[in-house]
């Protein structure tokens, strides 16, 4: 009768964590804004020269891109978005246009959510797809510095946005935006015609796949 009584309470006390998680952890998002009329303007030069666009809204996105950071800690990746316009020292991109890369959020390593942009606002992050996609952006050196909380936490986005904006189709890892078999490249559009993209690596296949592992599982996600 003990055992029974100890094995229930450990039953309880799972399904308890695990659900205090899934309703407290994006009360953990944090507002941490970018936008200024500076970066809009410059975002509408860029949309105009890239696909055509007179504006920087985000309409009916269609996309959500995972990216890491390349960077190690959460106030320098901060930072990096910060600025309105793109930094000298990054050249080609600088070449293509003056604004700044950006990101919708930022996840750090312990699943905390920062918000920099409107989801109803472009940014400059994955080349081709801008007009059309939300980004999320992981705090990360590289691919082994990823954890099970911004896999948890970047899930938690994704079934946030579906219910935001139903005209997301797709989600893919940055390193999978130039893959022409996948079926969200038809909405790839670039009008420079030099503006060559360039590989990409992250976020990794093993955390891509674990994504989509836990979307399915947990959220009955299937994108």
């Amino acid at each position: 009768m003990k055992l029974k009584l100890i094995i229930i309470l450990i039953i309880y006390l799972s399904i308890g964590i695990k659900a205090g998680f899934s309703q407290t952890k994006l009360d953990v998002m944090i507002d941490h804004p970018i936008q200024s009329e500076k970066r809009y303007q410059l975002m509408k030069e860029y949309a105009q020269a890239h696909y055509g666009m007179d504006h920087a809204n985000l309409i009916n996105p269609q996309m959500v891109v995972i990216h890491y950071s390349a960077i190690a800690t959460l106030r320098q990746t901060l930072s990096a978005f910060e600025s309105d316009t793109i930094s000298k020292t990054r050249d080609r991109l600088a070449s293509y246009g003056d604004v700044n890369v950006g990101t919708h959020y930022v996840v750090d390593q312990d699943g905390t959510i920062y918000s920099l942009l409107p989801t109803t606002l472009m940014a400059r992050h994955v080349i081709g797809f801008n007009h059309t996609a939300i980004a999320i952006e992981n705090v990360a050196a590289d691919q082994g510095k990823l954890t099970d909380d911004q896999i948890r936490s970047n899930a938690l986005i994704i079934d946030m946005l579906l219910k935001k904006h139903p005209s997301i189709r797709y989600v893919i890892g940055h390193l999978e935006y130039m893959n022409q078999t996948m079926p969200h490249f038809k909405l790839f559009r670039e009008d420079i015609e030099d503006y060559e993209p360039s590989i990409k690596i992250d976020p990794g296949f093993a955390f891509m796949r674990r994504l989509r592992t836990h979307l399915r599982v947990e959220y009955n996600i299937k994108l």
